[in-house]
Formats: C-alpha cells, structure tokens, sequence
C-alpha cells in the first residue's frame, strides 16, 4: 500500500455506474432531468465543502516531517475531495443518460 504511484500510468477510463442504469431504465425523461439536476446541484455543495477544506488546510500542514499523519485538515479535504469525485461519476453517468445538460439553479 505504500507505492502511491500504483495505477497511475493507467489511461483514464470513464468510470459508469451502471447500478444507476438500472435504477433509472424506466423514469420518464422528465424524472431523470429531475434526478440529474438535484445530483448536479450535491455535486456542487460537495464542491464547495471540498473548496472550504482546501482552505482550512492552508497554513495547518504538521510542521514536523516525522509526523506518521498529514492531520487533521489534510484529511478532512481529501475525504470531502473523495466524496466530489464519487459524486461527479454519479452526474457523468447520468448526464450521459440523459442525453443532456439540464438547466440547474441553485435551491
């Protein structure tokens, strides 16, 4: 576990969820419009939490290089980054579903 160079001369493949392929074979497109749009705005408020602990993380780094963590902060903002990404596969497969960018606004 400690290479953390494993997997990173793979070409990127688009990652599709296809347990949401089945959950949604059957909604109209006017319910798949309705998902898509409410994961793309929780894709967004994800973001933003990701961006917030990005800047909680500036200037909290251990000063100590023996330290055996990268902190708290540090933790925190790849957990929130983690859960962006996850939530960005569930958008990019739906959006390929659907077939269309939906107009979203902020509720």
């Amino acid at each position: 576990m400690g290479d953390s160079k494993v997997g990173a001369e793979q070409p990127e493949r688009k990652l599709v969820l296809r347990p949401i392929i089945g959950l949604t074979a059957n909604l109209s497109s006017t319910d798949l419009e309705q998902i898509t749009a409410r994961a793309i705005r929780k894709h967004r408020r994800l973001r933003d939490i990701a961006e917030s602990k990005e800047q909680d993380l500036k200037g909290s780094l251990p000063k100590d290089a023996l330290v055996d963590t990268v902190g708290a902060a540090r933790l925190a903002y790849i957990e929130a980054m983690v859960d962006m990404h996850a939530q960005q596969a569930v958008v990019s497969t739906l959006l390929d579903l659907l077939g269309y960018i939906p107009t979203v606004t902020d509720n």
